[in-house]
């Protein structure tokens, strides 16, 4: 028979085993999870550059069969091969992106000994690859497409290059409700017709937007056009009073800018039936770099920005009948991850 002592060393014994299988598997619970953790950083790295190789090569004309196959690629580079040791590579393409989503088992070591040999990991990563296509904070005056080649990109004469320091002067004193010429500009409130208060509020909003000192923040409204509105004003008008009050306000701001002209291909007037001019056409990015006025006449001063590289497959501007879609992208390239 066993002695009271004996008991209790022997459930001392039975306590201190038990101990030791909890103790184990707290710490193999930390070894692992910390393993996991080393994983989903590497495995998120496989998927940041694998969604950015995807991106640049749609960005240089590649399709998504193309690119999706150079994605899965930089990931096989990174350790982590679609169908190989339980690795998944997804490569889909929501709206102006390009996704990856990598998963993998983890081997756990001691997660096994309480039923879980493995962990799945998963990681995503976006990327969006190609040009902005819509315009905010829009210059309220519109260019001429004449100011632009056959192939949507802007005469040289026209971008910095082309024009002395302080900019090419845009304004030649026809003072009309749409630019006439290569170097002519109308002024334009997207919608309403043009008084100079509006002017004022729309040049002050854009400036406060930008940090512009001395700019206060005001309530405008934008309407949103599509190829062939009519977009010029109604009453033409230099708006001097405009210039003086809050010129300063887009000085030295590179802005997308409405570009107008005839009809476009396959129609006789702007949509409104009754214009056959200033008809607008698309967007350009325009840098400000002063407005004057001259007795009665007013001009702004700039240029358009240069093409960017690759603009042979994304147009600077788009000179054509387009909707939607179909139009091609509008500024400069982006390459950048998005999560």
């Amino acid at each position: 028979m066993l002695t009271r002592q004996e008991r209790q060393g022997g459930q001392i014994i039975v306590v201190f085993v038990l101990s030791i299988v909890v103790v184990i598997g707290m710490v193999g619970l930390v070894i692992d999870g910390g393993s996991v953790y080393a994983q989903q950083r590497g495995q998120q790295n496989a998927a940041d550059l694998a969604a950015l190789a995807g991106a640049d090569a749609l960005l240089n004309g590649r399709s998504q069969t193309q690119a999706t196959t150079i994605a899965q690629g930089v990931a096989a580079t990174n350790g982590y091969s679609n169908g190989v040791n339980g690795a998944t590579v997804t490569v889909t393409y929501p709206t102006n992106t390009i996704k990856v989503d990598i998963g993998a088992p983890h081997q756990n070591y001691f997660a096994g000994i309480y039923g879980q040999p493995t962990w799945q990991v998963g990681v995503t990563a976006s990327a969006v690859a190609g040009n902005p296509d819509t315009a905010t904070q829009a210059a309220p005056f519109i260019l001429s497409s004449l100011a632009f080649g056959a192939n949507g990109q802007p005469l040289s004469a026209f971008t910095q290059a082309g024009c002395p320091d302080t900019g090419c002067v845009f304004g030649d004193g026809h003072h009309g409700d749409y630019p006439e010429d290569t170097g002519d500009f109308a002024w334009t409130l997207y919608g309403p017709n043009v008084n100079t208060a509006a002017v004022v509020s729309y040049l002050q909003e854009i400036g406060y937007l930008n940090g512009v000192p001395g700019c206060p923040q005001q309530d405008v409204t934008v309407v949103t056009y599509a190829p062939n509105d009519y977009i010029g004003q109604q009453n033409q008008g230099n708006h001097n009073g405009a210039i003086s009050q809050a010129g300063y306000c887009i000085v030295g701001l590179t802005l997308p800018v409405p570009i107008t002209g005839p009809p476009l291909a396959g129609h006789s007037t702007c949509s409104d039936g009754s214009h056959t001019n200033g008809c607008f056409y698309g967007w350009a990015l325009f840098h400000v770099t002063g407005f004057r006025k001259d007795g009665n006449d007013s001009n702004v001063d700039g240029w358009f920005m240069p093409p960017p590289q690759g603009s042979l497959q994304y147009p600077w501007l788009s000179i054509s009948d387009c909707l939607g879609s179909s139009c091609p992208p509008v500024g400069a390239p982006e390459l950048k991850l998005v999560n």
